[in-house]
């Protein structure tokens, strides 16, 4: 096929194969710090981090980066995740590490981060280094739905798919464990009859919660309440989850 025919070739024409043996010398001489700056700057609300199965950081994009205050993408790289969050929090996400590098298989985690519901997975990516095969751990951020989340678990096996057990509930903090449930309930959707029946409670004191909660975050409508939980993906199991601030401690 001459140039001329190849820049009319039809797309779709599924048929013949297209013959792309002159982009291998190039596609060769993609650097992998090429291919990261490609996702630091193509993706406008996809965090991308790279690290060792130890927890050390060897990439992070622009969107990532904003998780870890004062650092920039070339001050963070090789700093330890365990000095940059809370340990509690780290050690947990290290630990899911080591088990993609181990299995070889990709992880998936269920976050909660300032209050907000993400989808981490991570990925274990062999790379040669120096003559030797070593493994890094790619992980992508992004915000899931409920309707998603609900989505994954049907379609995922329970043991695929982990909890994270330590979260931040951002602004949902200032909330009684029994406050969380309630406003979860809420948030899918239950009324303050089906509410109190679930958690064995009279209506008048799911009724005090619901204005404790508003109280405290100075939210009066009940519509506001429920997209604040739908935001969250806020669940009852979160009551009794690990709560923990991301947000570093002034000196």
């Amino acid at each position: 096929m001459d140039d001329e025919n190849q820049l009319h070739a039809d797309p779709t024409d599924t048929q013949s194969p297209v013959d792309v043996g002159h982009l291998h010398d190039f596609m060769e001489s993609i650097t992998a710090q090429r291919l990261m700056d490609i996702f630091a700057t193509g993706f406008s609300s996809l965090s991308l981090l790279v690290f060792t199965p130890s927890g050390i950081i060897v990439f992070a994009n622009n969107v990532a980066i904003k998780a870890f205050k004062g650092e920039t993408m070339q001050s963070v790289k090789g700093k330890r995740l365990v000095d940059l969050a809370p340990p509690a929090w780290a050690n947990e996400r290290v630990k899911y590490m080591q088990l993609a590098a181990k299995s070889g298989n990709p992880i998936p985690i269920i976050e909660l981060l300032a209050g907000t519901r993400l989808y981490s997975l991570l990925r274990p990516v062999e790379v040669m280094h120096k003559g030797e095969i070593e493994t890094l751990i790619f992980i992508t951020v992004e915000p899931i739905s409920p309707i998603q989340l609900r989505w994954l678990r049907e379609h995922d096996t329970g043991d695929e798919l982990i909890m994270a057990e330590h979260i931040d509930l951002g602004r949902l903090s200032v909330l009684t464990s029994r406050e969380i449930e309630v406003l979860a309930l809420m948030g899918q959707g239950l009324r303050q009859k089906e509410i109190a029946t679930k958690l064995c409670r009279s209506i008048s004191t799911i009724d005090r919660h619901r204005e404790r909660i508003g109280e405290k975050l100075d939210i009066k409508d009940r519509a506001d309440l429920i997209a604040i939980a739908r935001e969250a993906g806020l669940e009852v199991e979160d009551a009794k989850r690990t709560h923990m601030s991301m947000k570093p401690k002034l000196p």
